[in-house]
């Protein structure tokens, strides 16, 4: 199931992305015109679209700001109605910190009730204190207005809370986490902690537990990583390892022993004692990526690893909430967007079938947004039928979604930048991710919707991306601005 941003209220979509069969052949399609589900208006920061569920409210969503008082913040924002009947839709709407990467929910539910055509509806919402040094945050909405850069904070509130629970489940706010595969290692990582899988088929041969010649380079440059960002006064640094599922329970639990063994032992020796160590072996019970597809060897070959976790060591008094140096210099320093109540035209198309029917993906430009490379198009169907209300395009890998089969490389690199997850998650588990909450907010044929998703920005202040549509292909050199 496709999980709500905002947690609970909007209906979620089950994923039948993996229905579809060989996509057309990609044909570049330039200059198409923008979709009208994004709007300006002279006053406020206001788009419309539909809210809700699928051919939920037609509307016209404006926010006028966020306002510090004392212990909390207030959304104020405005509904006007610009469908044909009355309807009761919940409006939940999430806001994004993208200087620390932190996303505030609401602390209670709030609902359109039986909102009458073109009629205006004064609402407001409550989050959890927002830091004095927070200049400017992004409201993201439940449709497919999506996202609201550049919304002001203004007032003087309290200072957060002290153990407001950020890195932990339910958290609020909640840490976002920065999911990048690589050949060597995949990266997990937030502003409280990062897991680092090692890559075994890099560090060691088949079935054994001796680590190669290869595995030096790596180990430095692990090891370089975790001087320079790991607080040795939390938790040990853990090493678990891991492997596929070929070969019984025993050998498995034994061999990812011993390999968590043979990587802690190198990094003692890097990193010395100023850190507490813990390894395990995990066998193959807690897999990264599902077995058996058409892309099995990939999917082995990410579940043979070695986990390193550790806490990230605080920074005091760096960030001024204005721009953002993310953790290893990744994406430069980058401010928060101003208000895009506009997208641009179209870079390119591409079309997927899914069963008989045809969709066509219509990427516009990205830009960033902090530390993330917010990604925007539009998805059309093209008949003959029309899109099951509960459609989505999630990656088997990463449940929850509603477009987490998307992703961004940068030009000429190999690493994969996939949708940013809000909290901690548990590999194959469903879980919540920074997108509107759902992919199918329009059902009828020739009707097209606004999604978008938000990536970590690859390093250095990139101006354009390779995309990766899931089942709709490629497109190459996405500008960036």
């Amino acid at each position: 199931m496709a999980a709500s941003l905002a947690g609970v209220l909007v209906a979620a979509g089950c994923a039948d992305s993996g229905k579809a069969s060989k996509s057309d052949p990609p044909t570049a399609k330039g200059g198409a015109p923008a979709a009208p589900a994004a709007t300006t208006a002279a006053a406020g920061y206001t788009k419309e679209g539909w809210f809700g569920g699928a051919d939920g409210l037609h509307a016209r969503l404006a926010i006028t700001g966020v306002e510090r008082q004392g212990a909390k913040s207030v959304l104020k924002y405005s509904l006007t109605s610009l469908d044909q009947a009355p309807k009761s839709v919940p409006v939940e709407i999430a806001l994004l910190d993208p200087v620390a990467g932190k996303l505030y929910k609401p602390t209670a539910t709030t609902s359109a009730a039986q909102l009458a055509p073109n009629a205006t509806r004064q609402m407001q919402a409550e989050y959890p204190a927002i830091p004095q040094t927070v200049q400017k945050v992004t409201a993201i909405t439940p449709g497919t207005a999506g996202e609201y850069t550049g919304i002001p904070v203004t007032g003087t509130g309290d200072s957060p809370a002290a153990g407001s629970g950020a890195g932990a489940p339910g958290g609020n706010p909640a840490e976002l986490y920065d999911i990048t595969e690589g050949e060597i290692k995949d990266v997990t990582s937030s502003g409280t902690d990062v897991t680092m899988n090692l890559r075994t088929d890099v560090l060691f041969a088949f079935n054994s537990a001796k680590l190669s010649g290869r595995a030096k380079s790596v180990l430095d440059e692990a090891a370089q990583e975790i001087k320079a960002k790991a607080d040795p006064d939390k938790r040990p640094l853990t090493f678990d390892g891991h492997t596929d599922s070929k070969g019984g329970d025993s050998y498995n639990l034994k061999l990812s022993r011993q390999r968590a063994e043979a990587v802690m032992d190198e990094m003692k020796k890097r990193l010395g004692n100023a850190f507490k160590y813990s390894a395990h072996g995990k066998g193959e019970a807690e897999p990264v990526a599902k077995e058996g597809g058409k892309d099995d060897a990939q999917a082995r070959a990410r579940n043979r690893r070695v986990e390193i976790s550790y806490v990230v060591r605080q920074q005091t008094g760096g960030t001024t909430g204005s721009s953002t140096a993310a953790a290893g210099g990744r994406g430069g320093t980058v401010a928060p967007a101003a208000f895009h109540g506009q997208d641009g035209n179209t870079v390119a198309s591409r079309y997927g079938r899914f069963g008989a029917d045809k969709r066509r993906l219509d990427v516009k430009p990205f830009y960033r947004d902090g530390a993330y490379i917010v990604c925007v198009f539009t998805i059309t169907d093209e008949g003959p039928g029309t899109t099951p209300p509960d459609a989505a395009y999630a990656h088997k890998d990463y449940p929850g979604g509603a477009f987490t089969s998307f992703s961004v490389l940068a030009q000429g690199g190999k690493d994969v930048y996939r949708a940013v997850r809000v909290g901690p998650g548990d590999p194959g588990k469903p879980a919540v991710y920074v997108d509107p909450g759902r992919a199918t907010f329009l059902t009828a044929v020739n009707r097209s919707q606004r999604g978008f998703i938000y990536v970590p920005a690859p390093p250095g202040n990139v101006s354009s991306v390779v995309f990766d549509g899931g089942p709709f292909g490629k497109v190459l050199n996405v500008p960036v601005s």
